[in-house]
């Protein structure tokens, strides 16, 4: 556990996760001699992670956008502008392209050296890494977290070297001959649609999915169902099928060359069988897609095949720690992805946890001439324990980033690694028969139908027991690294007490952060916290009223989106949050960017009220309400109250007459105390007009406004916001939305009225509390920091 290697490993790791910073090379240079001292060298190793995390990140992207624009004419056209602002790009592939139905989004190197995430519609001829092509796109920024707690894909990007996204209008054009990797692209895709015609499409989807790594196959349900089961792991192309395919291949070919007299009294056939599996490795790993997850496993991979080439093989924490060397000194950005963290979680708690878990059962392992059963049995046994000790080393990597413990897993497992493992085989056996003729390939198809039919049987058998894989909130990185420090001080501690004490305590950080947060919302006295979450080009905001019950006004969502923004953004909030219960919602009216979310959070929490504003729903939110309650209709002159907040319906008249959908939304004014929130819906100008006609001046003024309609041009006259009078006008719009809601003049009009401005495209979720005489604006990441809330006790 002390080895050099595992310490050197451990403390590059940790300085490899640090922020990107200037004093990071200063600091490696500094630490430097330390490494001539052996207790010394950690920090040595942790100044050099840090650095080469420094050096990797991207470029400021005011910087790598003015390199990438030019003036019209400049460097023989190259970068020159094109219409509505954007750029012609060009340069090389420098990441496998991964397609989303008709759209492929790939990194592209340019010729000035800067990454670009790219995202454009997917071309006829196969894209492959190493193609050199030019695109028409406009640049924007990546958009960090929405809300706290949330997915923070700028911070990822960041540490990959990536330090803008560009938007394409149409397909890539190729500038030169097709990359060498194309013919394996174009393979790729045959052997999907051979897999489609050869097998039925669950089947089919499963089989290319694990043989090629092309997901596009897997409905959401298939994918939702492999995540409840803990067989997640299984259905993508990683580090397990890689291991699998090489190791075989090494240990295959090692037998044949062993056989070989004559070949075995020159060489070492196990040396040679390492040295001839390392491109073996290297082409799965092309073959495959060259997902990140499955280079850094060839990476990792090559490194402990490497290690047996040259007779320095050693423990299994050993070859663990070298290849984490090697994966981080290649992409020290990868510390930060799951995947990195699962994998190298995963094996090392399997070569630390497996024998200790097996040593303490009460079961005697079978002799040398124990029967085939006895066998079978134990088999079965070290599985499962191997399966225990893999779910205990992921714990709180799967609850920090996923908000569940797929607790089935521990069992799914046993039966769904081999299966699994088999059908890797079958299906990457069947993948390069089809790269040399359909007609070899459809046999080993029809064997990997059984294989594919038994793994969806056992992922759909445990996916549905209830409590498979239980909801939590996200312990967060130090929670996450506290459980784990106290899961390691417990399994090396001597006495049972110390142990005992410690696994709770591990228990504790990962399971107690959610709950914490609730109680400490509801014990805050006559406080109430209004955050407006960023949820892209929709309107959701969230309510905790002074006893912690939670109410939301309108559910967010894009009919567009490849993502339901109730799954992205809504739920893992609500489930930081402590939110288990929402006592309402009020939905404005049916549009999808107030609807389509609705599902996903009825389906996580329970919703005990749905209010509306009796409106007919927009088509692409059709059965949007089947899974919540019955909605019941309000109009003007309605009233909900609860814990002392008042929630007020303005708008729609009970007859909207000619009002279309948008302006017969429900227009609710919230009042705690002497503070006031209006809340406008999409109403637009006919609305306006009638809310003005109908609602008495007083009740118009609000202290903080929820904008009408985005800030489109067609809201928010003079009239209206002159009577509001607010201190605080909030935006709920999307990043870059296509809309380019909100309109400039509307912003300014309501900054002359007097309100503060705040946007949800700029500032992610805004949070503002009251205390019932006052409303302020508040920090966002307050919310999920229980200290923060209990200071706002009253």
């Amino acid at each position: 556990m002390h080895s050099p290697i595992v310490v050197a490993a451990v403390a590059f790791a940790l300085g490899a996760a640090l922020p990107a910073s200037r004093l990071a090379l200063p600091s490696a240079l500094v630490c430097l001699p330390a490494a001539a001292a052996p207790a010394l060298s950690p920090a040595c190793f942790g100044a050099l992670g840090w650095a080469a995390r420094s050096r990797a990140a991207a470029p400021d992207a005011r910087a790598a956008a003015a390199s990438l624009v030019r003036a019209p004419g400049a460097d023989a056209g190259r970068h020159a502008f094109a219409r509505n602002g954007e750029i012609l790009l060009e340069g090389v592939v420098a990441g496998a392209p991964e397609r989303f139905d008709d759209r492929v989004r790939f990194t592209l190197r340019d010729r000035s050296g800067v990454l670009v995430l790219v995202w454009a519609a997917c071309p006829a001829w196969p894209l492959a890494l190493w193609d050199e092509v030019r695109l028409t796109a406009r640049l924007r920024t990546p958009e960090g977290a929405r809300n706290p707690g949330g997915r923070d894909p700028a911070a990822s990007l960041e540490a990959r070297g990536v330090a803008l996204e560009a938007h394409a209008r149409g397909e890539p054009i190729r500038l030169s001959r097709p990359s060498p990797l194309a013919r394996l692209e174009a393979a790729r895709r045959d052997f999907s649609r051979l897999a489609a015609r050869a097998l039925p499409p669950r089947e089919a989807g499963l089989t290319t999915a694990i043989a090629t790594g092309d997901r596009g196959g897997i409905d959401a349900a298939t994918n939702d169902a492999f995540a409840r089961s803990g067989l997640a792991h299984v259905l993508s192309v990683s580090g397990l099928h890689l291991s699998v395919v090489v190791y075989g291949f090494f240990r295959l070919l090692g037998a044949v060359l062993a056989r070989g007299d004559a070949v075995a009294l020159r060489l070492d056939s196990r040396r040679a069988a390492a040295w001839a599996s390392i491109p073996f490795a290297a082409l799965y790993a092309v073959g495959t897609g060259a997902s990140v997850p499955v280079v850094r496993s060839a990476i990792a991979t090559s490194a402990a095949l490497v290690a047996v080439a040259l007779g320095r093989e050693s423990r299994a924490l050993e070859i663990i720690a070298l290849a984490l060397l090697a994966v981080l000194a290649c992409d020290p950005g990868s510390i930060l992805d799951p995947s990195f963290q699962l994998s190298f979680a995963s094996v090392a708690a399997l070569a630390i946890l497996t024998s200790p878990i097996r040593a303490a059962l009460p079961v005697a392992a079978p002799g040398a001439r124990a029967g085939r059963l006895r066998r079978a049995a134990e088999w079965l046994l070290a599985s499962l324990c191997a399966s225990v000790a893999a779910s205990l080393g992921t714990a709180a990597i799967v609850a920090c980033h996923f908000r569940r413990l797929p607790l089935a897993g521990v069992l799914a497992n046993v039966p769904g690694v081999p299966i699994g493992s088999a059908l890797t085989v079958a299906g990457t056996a069947a993948a390069i028969a089809s790269a040399v003729s359909p007609v070899l390939a459809t046999p080993l198809l029809w064997l990997c139908r059984p294989l594919a039919w038994a793994l969806l049987a056992v992922n759909d058998l445990f996916a549905s027991i209830p409590g498979a894989a239980p909801p939590l909130a996200s312990p967060g990185p130090l929670c996450a690294a506290a459980a784990c420090a106290c899961g390691l001080l417990g399994w090396r501690a001597q006495r049972r007490a110390w142990r005992a004490a410690l696994s709770v305590a591990a228990a504790g950080f990962l399971l107690a952060p959610g709950p914490l947060r609730g109680w400490a919302a509801a014990s805050r006295g006559d406080v109430l916290e209004v955050l407006f979450l960023g949820v892209g080009q929709g309107d959701c905001t969230l309510l905790r009223l002074p006893d912690g019950a939670a109410v939301l006004i309108d559910a967010g969502g894009d009919a567009h989106a490849h993502v339901d923004a109730g799954t992205r953004d809504v739920v893992p909030f609500l489930r930081d949050a402590g939110v288990t219960r929402i006592a309402a919602v009020f939905l404005s009216h049916g549009d999808a960017d107030h609807v389509v979310a609705l599902p996903a959070i009825a389906g996580a929490v329970a919703v005990e009220r749905v209010f509306t504003s009796g409106e007919s729903v927009d088509a692409a939110a059709r059965g949007m309400l089947a899974g919540a309650p019955r909605p019941e209709h309000l109009s003007a002159g309605a009233i909900w109250e609860r814990a002392g907040v008042r929630f007020e319906v303005l708008a729609p008249p009970a007859d909207v007459g000619s009002l279309d959908e948008n302006d017969a939304s429900l227009v609710l004014r919230v009042v705690h105390g002497r503070t006031t929130l209006l809340f406008l819906g999409d109403i637009e100008a006919e609305g306006e007009a009638a809310l003005l006609a109908a609602v008495a001046p007083d009740l118009l003024r609000a202290d903080v406004v929820k904008v009408a309609h985005h800030g489109s041009r067609t809201s928010s006259g003079p009239a209206l916001v002159a009577a509001v009078h607010a201190r605080a006008a909030v935006f709920l719009v999307g990043k870059d939305n296509r809309f380019r809601f909100p309109a400039p003049e509307i912003v300014e009009r309501w900054r002359r009225a007097g309100a503060s401005v705040a946007r949800t495209d700029d500032e992610g979720a805004i949070r503002y509390v009251s205390d019932g005489t006052g409303v302020r604006l508040t920090p966002a990441k307050a919310a999920l920091d229980t200290l923060a809330l209990l200071r706002e006790r009253l």
